[in-house]
């Protein structure tokens, strides 16, 4: 595929020039392609014959173009089964630099960050092109469908964008366009548009609506580029010319590019306007009442400063000062919150401008501290595990940490290479973690490899325990067990038609799992034999796209001889686990977690609510809880049944003989309960 092989970051054209030096360039976007759409490969195979373009919006004639931006949902599915394949053969027969990002299709089932480092690209790269600066940030959740901006990208720009300073015009493409409701909260894009409002950010290209539109988010020019298929198949085209940006959406039934999305003179440098919040300081401890202070730098005038705490609690600040700089103070009263981590932006309006800056605080009342908290420098998915006064918990930028549990002193931490979103397994003097790169290592409690075993795909399933053997699921649908001494391995059990994400559960010499193939099954711990399998009641009751639907993310938990697991349209499958025959069924079961004493189970329900159930499934009680669609099981420790919040909420607990006579409290004397 000599398109995409070419754009390997290594052709770089007069780097981190300011905009007076900028030259003209002309480049395509193409959207949500969804490979392997026959319509998606026949949009693509025009670009290789492109010539002259005439951008008919603008009467006005552009060069050939120099490169294809790909911004995201590459492949329908996840990439697996030969999609990603058919996908690199689409530019099979295109000249052109191709730079792709992964989007949510490309993410969820089957994350595909590892074929896009074959590609030599990374969650998040840059290249530079006549003058202008590009960058390309992965917004799609690692195995989740939701879009994220991660601590570890946000550290990554900052860095990057120091290279080339406020003057070099900045090109940023991803696949979730800003302002969509499907971020966890705003700000968590806000952090990015920080970032990206100290440099010359021209524009921001996206994907993901299969629509092509211009908006302006929060004072940031952005841009969709269509889809490759469906009723606007077609491509964007994007030009700079003459100190200029121009770009127009050109559908495959018409002659020329039809729709103008976009006209502006290129700024010679980044807009001296700035917001600074001087109080709370970032990340700082506060108590009851928030203390409130910024100021803005280069404007003439300012109408109102505004203040908001995590979208929900408003107020208006004091404003002072002149000429061009303006200071606001004030403070809010925040005990009604819960303890941890909360955001706050502050706003200075000037007509119908808005000038903002984000930051977070921990809100810790004295009467409830917090044991302590401990900063990864990057997002993280993973289940922390604890094991002889010790917490193990990996990282999405590849580090597995390792801190005293009584105090949160860092004793060690190590790079794996590669993001780690499955729960470390401790089991003797050993540490056993895995990674997107498909390793799977061992480390002594010093945080010294022993050893690695190499995987088909990237590892995303937590390691279990099996008679001395580790054994976890691959994203080559592969469940894999090798011995825990050595790292030899041991078996292969290759039944599974997708990827294998769950964490699996050992009992009674069986191990269970679930894929994105929509079956569950059994296979002898032995010789990872296959026993029997079965398909997931959500899958049954689909209507259309069943895989969709798998049980591929919540682990199972095996009750009295009765497995419980939930699937992606939040039904509960139980059967036997001996034979696998059908023994009951629920709705609106997100996953589920199993007692200390391996007789009730837990169900984490859509509907707002904790379930405790017996072996079969009879509910023995209820609570009101807010949890949501999260996949992550409901955890029993010492007579108190725990699940993580979703946005917004604690770390929750419950007596496990509840009908919650003994009421919700936080969990503040073992871990920094936070929002996330």
């Amino acid at each position: 595929m000599p398109g995409l092989w070419l754009a390997g970051c290594s052709k770089v054209e007069n780097a981190g020039r300011p905009a007076e030096l900028l030259g003209d360039f002309t480049f395509i976007q193409v959207s949500d392609l969804h490979s392997p759409m026959a319509a998606s490969r026949a949009t693509v195979a025009r670009i290789g014959g492109l010539g002259e373009i005439e951008l008919t919006p603008f009467n006005l004639r552009v060069p050939r173009p120099d490169f294809v931006l790909a911004t995201g949902d590459l492949n329908e599915f996840g990439g697996g089964n030969g999609w990603w394949e058919e996908y690199l053969s689409y530019w099979q027969d295109c000249k052109l630099p191709v730079y792709p990002q992964l989007g949510n299709h490309d993410n969820t089932w089957r994350a595909g960050l590892k074929s896009l480092r074959e590609l030599g690209h990374a969650a998040a790269y840059s290249f530079d092109w006549r003058g202008a600066h590009f960058v390309g940030l992965m917004t799609a959740t690692l195995q989740d469908p939701r879009p994220s901006v991660g601590e570890e990208t946000l550290l990554w720009l900052q860095q990057d964008l120091k290279k080339v300073g406020p003057k070099t015009p900045v090109f940023v493409f991803q696949h979730h366009p800003l302002g969509g409701r499907e971020f966890a909260s705003r700000y968590d894009y806000d952090r990015l548009l920080d970032v990206l409002r100290g440099y010359n950010t021209v524009l921001i290209l996206a994907g993901h609506s299969h629509g092509y539109a211009y908006r302006s988010i929060h004072g940031m020019d952005q841009m969709t580029g269509g889809s490759t298929f469906g009723p606007n198949a077609g491509l964007a085209v994007v030009s700079v010319k003459d100190h200029t940006l121009r770009a127009a959406y050109w559908k495959n039934d018409q002659p020329a590019p039809h729709h103008k999305l976009i006209e502006k003179p290129i700024p010679p440098a980044a807009a001296q306007l700035r917001v600074e919040i001087t109080e709370p300081a970032f990340r700082s401890v506060v108590g009851s009442t928030l203390s409130l202070a910024a100021q803005l730098t280069g404007a003439e005038a300012v109408d109102k400063v505004t203040w908001t705490i995590n979208d929900e609690q408003h107020g208006e600040l004091t404003l002072t000062g002149g000429g061009t700089k303006w200071r606001a103070s004030g403070s809010a009263q925040i005990g009604g919150l819960l303890p941890g981590a909360h955001y706050l932006r502050i706003e200075f309006h000037q007509g119908d401008r808005i000038h903002s800056r984000s930051t977070h605080f921990f809100f810790e009342p004295t009467s409830r501290p917090t044991a302590w908290r401990a900063y990864l420098a990057a997002s993280s998915k993973v289940t922390p595990t604890v094991a002889d006064g010790v917490v193990y918990v990996g990282a999405n930028d590849g580090r597995l940490h390792a801190f005293q549990a009584e105090t949160g002193k860092t004793l060690w931490s190590v790079h794996t290479g590669a993001e780690i979103l499955a729960q470390p397994l401790v089991e003797g003097d050993r540490v056993y973690v895995a990674n997107g790169l498909g390793e799977v290592s061992a480390f002594n409690q010093t945080g010294r490899k022993q050893w690695t075993f190499t995987a088909g795909d990237a590892v995303y399933s937590s390691p279990v325990w099996a008679a001395g053997r580790v054994v976890f699921g691959c994203n080559d649908g592969k469940l894999y067990a090798v011995d825990a001494a050595t790292g030899q391995p041991a078996w292969t059990n290759a039944d599974a038609a997708y990827a294998i994400e769950s964490k699996p559960f050992v009992a009674d010499g069986r191990i269970y799992f679930g894929a994105w193939d929509q079956h569950i099954r059994c296979v002898d711990a032995r010789d990872g034999k296959l026993i029997w399998k079965r398909i997931s009641e959500g899958v049954r009751a689909a209507t259309a796209a069943h895989r969709y639907y798998s049980p591929g993310d919540a682990m199972p938990v095996v009750a009295e001889d009765k497995l419980h697991i939930a699937d992606r349209n939040y039904r509960l499958t139980i059967l036997d686990a001996a034979t696998g025959e059908p023994l009951g069924a629920a709705t609106k079961v997100a996953a589920t977690g199993l007692s200390e004493d391996g007789l009730f189970v837990y169900q984490r329900r859509t509907d707002g609510s904790l379930v405790k159930t017996d072996s079969a499934g009879k509910e023995l009680w209820a609570v009101p809880a807010a949890m949501n669609a999260i996949p992550t099981a409901p955890v029993e420790k010492m007579g108190w049944s725990m699940w993580p919040a979703p946005p917004g909420q604690c770390l929750r607990l419950l007596p496990p003989t509840a009908g919650c006579s003994g009421g919700i409290k936080c969990l503040h004397d073992y871990s920094s309960c936070h929002r996330w």
